[in-house]
């Protein structure tokens, strides 16, 4: 996103700039599609920008801020401001402002803040035994579902799928796969638990509504924290959400509104996610 004090100017996409995953060749070109595009549809030229904020998962990683910062400086004028996504999240919410932000996608994260600025993490954890709720988390639980369904002698529609997703000669194959390293990408079975739970696989239909009430239950225990963090009296943090998980998955969504709403009557849940590159945009107009 390209934007002047008062106005956003222009938005692009491209592929992911995560080196920890992806090559860093494939980095650099989709980092140079990216703002070639954002240049050309705003006529702003990249010599001209103040500031430039990047919220990025992995940015504490020291080989992650480096690159970034370093191929940034070397195609755009001003500073360069480097924090999490889930920094940015929270402040396309809240713009400074007390609340919870529940951040479901690849990963998930929750984080609430108090009105002096005080901040209280839950989860988060990474993804080989944490990130409950996320599209991993998801797609690790689908293949046990699996498993528990080959133990018991039986055959499911999520089996199916899982084998048709990864072209496996044989389920037995499964074993093999899960368990290589480095691992596959077990998000991309999400699209294939949503698929299953929406023809009616109870193994998949359980999964996405475990998958809402943790991230439910991580928001509860962020707003308690913030709630204890505030002066006495002080109402509820208001929670809004973030990522494909629940920006795209009802079941999930629904299931983690229902577990808040259960937990905590009367706290105030926004109804549509937030974009988070307006946080980001929150930071670099801030600086």
């Amino acid at each position: 996103m390209l934007a002047d004090n008062d106005k956003i100017l222009a938005r692009a996409s491209s592929g992911t700039i995560k080196i920890m995953h992806w090559p860093v060749e494939d980095a650099q070109k989709n980092l140079d599609d990216l703002l070639r595009d954002v240049a050309a549809e705003s006529g702003i030229s990249l010599d001209s920008i103040a500031c430039t904020c990047v919220g990025l998962a992995g940015i504490s990683v020291p080989r992650v801020a480096d690159w970034v910062r370093k191929e940034l400086h070397a195609r755009v004028s001003g500073e360069i401001l480097l924090v999490s996504d889930g920094a940015i999240a929270l402040e396309a919410a809240f713009s400074g402002g007390a609340g919870v932000i529940v951040a479901a996608g690849t990963g998930s994260n929750v984080i609430g803040r108090a009105s002096d600025g005080r901040v209280a993490q839950v989860g988060g954890w990474g993804p080989v035994v944490a990130d409950e709720g996320s599209g991993t988390w998801i797609g690790k639980r689908a293949v046990r579902a699996v498993f528990d369904a080959l133990d018991r002698d039986e055959e499911t529609l999520l089996m199916k799928k899982i084998q048709e997703a990864w072209a496996l000669p044989s389920i037995r194959n499964l074993v093999d796969v899960a368990n290589r390293i480095p691992g596959p990408e077990f998000s991309n079975l999400t699209p294939v638990v949503v698929e299953c739970a929406q023809l009616g696989d109870p193994d998949a239909s359980r999964l996405l509504e475990e998958a809402g009430n943790y991230l439910g239950m991580y928001a509860v225990l962020a707003a308690k924290r913030v709630e204890k963090l505030e002066s006495q009296g002080a109402a509820l943090p208001e929670v809004a959400f973030t990522g494909s998980i629940l920006s795209q998955i009802a079941p999930v969504r629904d299931a983690m509104i229902a577990y808040l709403q259960r937990e905590l009557p009367g706290i105030r849940i926004r109804t549509e996610a937030v974009d988070p590159v307006l946080g980001a945009l929150w930071w670099a107009r801030s600086a």
